[in-house]
């Protein structure tokens, strides 16, 4: 009984032309040509042909395992990590897990093969690109920084829901500072940005989107921040930028500041995985496993910069970071040197050698990050401190609650301001 042999198409196609050179219909040199292979060759497959006939075209491997295929076992086990405490794992990250915690080296495209065997298909979604203008790197570390919120669940339910920020150079895609909040407010930004100076200085410009964390609604400036040179209203984020010298650009799409975006897509996959792995459930712990990892994204993903020279400006000597990275409003300075923050009075302290400041003079408070509370006028900085209630007069404590204005007198009855102007005294004059 003859052996049933299955052909595919390009063995198929060698049976029939060989069979007409040995019909004597073609020469060897055109089977050659027509197959794309040497004559050398050719006449190989024809000995073999006229010998073991169509079986001798088939490939001796066909049916048989290969030597470095993945064996069963690291294939089940690859399904199970992939469908358990790796899940959401893109083919890619997934191999590197495997290689540095379970010992598995494979290639991304191999995983890729098993999962997909598995019916577990790559949690990323590939979108067809769109077309738009790509803005080309600046040239220079330092030169832009990008900065931007994440809301998401990076927990995984684990625990409070987190704001991720990030400060992102645009030369390099290196992440410069990086910090979890619970809200994407005033005090998560400050800290983001005094990170960044005090880790590499001052950078050339900072690129946000239009939050009015960062920009405020439009409107009008007043009369008191145009004498004080303010050409629009700055929020205290943005307030805090022009006291540096750092120009702010506002983005008008998601897509021009594609660099920070990009970076929190990678950051969702991975950092999330890492945080699962790492048993983060609060804030801290998301903050403590965040510092370890930035530092190997940076390795992996940075890229050098066209020019080596940093545009980063060290941070003067004469500039007190804590009296700019704080919170600043206005109040009035009012007799007594006192004045009201938050309905609570305080004095103003006059320390040796610092001029004393006028009456009525409009001063910055400020409140630093630990909550201690400064008066800040023409450069020089006044410690403050609280009075007691119990020790201001009635009439101080009704003028505290009036905002610090003294109340009018009523005159009495019989005041002299009450009195007619015009002389009650007999015109003696001559008349005419």
């Amino acid at each position: 009984m003859k052996e049933m042999v299955t052909l595919s198409q390009t063995e198929l196609k060698r049976m029939l032309v060989l069979q007409r050179v040995l019909e004597g219909q073609i020469s060897t040199f055109e089977a050659a040509l027509v197959l794309g292979l040497s004559e050398r060759q050719v006449y190989r497959l024809k000995a073999k042909f006229q010998s073991q006939g169509p079986a001798a075209l088939v490939h001796g491997n066909r049916g048989r395992k290969p030597v470095h295929a993945v064996p069963e076992e690291t294939r089940q086990q690859v399904i199970q990590l992939a469908q358990t405490i790796y899940r959401g794992c893109n083919y890619t990250f997934l191999s590197e897990l495997l290689c540095e915690r379970e010992g598995i080296t494979l290639s991304p495209s191999s995983v890729g093969r098993i999962l997909k065997s598995a019916g577990i298909p790559s949690p990323r979604k590939h979108r067809p690109p769109k077309l738009h203008r790509r803005r080309q790197r600046k040239p220079q570390f330092g030169m832009l920084v990008l900065i931007d919120g994440s809301h998401h669940d990076w927990l995984e339910g684990r625990g409070p829901k987190l704001v991720l920020l990030l400060a992102v150079d645009d030369a390099t895609s290196m992440i410069l500072a990086a910090l979890f909040s619970l809200t994407e407010d005033f005090e998560g930004y400050r800290r983001l940005l005094f990170d960044l100076v005090t880790r590499y200085g001052i950078p050339l410009a900072i690129y946000s989107d239009r939050h009015t964390l960062f920009f405020p609604p439009e409107k009008e400036v007043s009369l008191e921040q145009q004498l004080l040179g303010e050409v629009r209203p700055l929020t205290q984020i943005g307030r805090i930028l022009n006291e540096l010298g750092i120009t702010h650009i506002p983005a008008r799409s998601p897509q021009a500041k594609g660099r920070v975006e990009r970076a929190f897509g990678t950051l969702q996959e991975r950092l999330t995985v890492e945080l699962r792995l790492a048993g983060a459930c609060s804030l801290e712990e998301a903050n403590e496993v965040l510092g370890r990892f930035i530092e190997r994204y940076n390795r992996q993903f940075a890229v050098p910069p066209e020019s080596s020279a940093s545009a980063f400006r060290p941070v003067p000597a004469h500039l007190r970071l804590e009296h700019v990275f704080c919170w600043k409003e206005r109040r009035v300075l009012n007799p007594g040197y006192t004045i009201q923050y938050q309905k609570q009075t305080y004095r103003v302290v006059n320390t040796k050698g610092v001029p004393v400041i006028p009456l009525r003079t409009v001063v910055e408070v400020h409140r630093l990050a630990d909550g201690s509370l400064f008066v800040g006028w023409n450069g020089h900085i006044y410690p403050l401190e609280p009075i007691p209630a119990s020790s201001l007069s009635p009439k101080n404590k009704e003028a505290g609650k009036k905002g610090g204005q003294s109340m009018g007198r009523k005159p009495a009855p019989d005041h002299p301001w009450r009195k007619p102007w015009k002389s009650s005294q007999i015109n003696h004059g001559v008349s005419f």
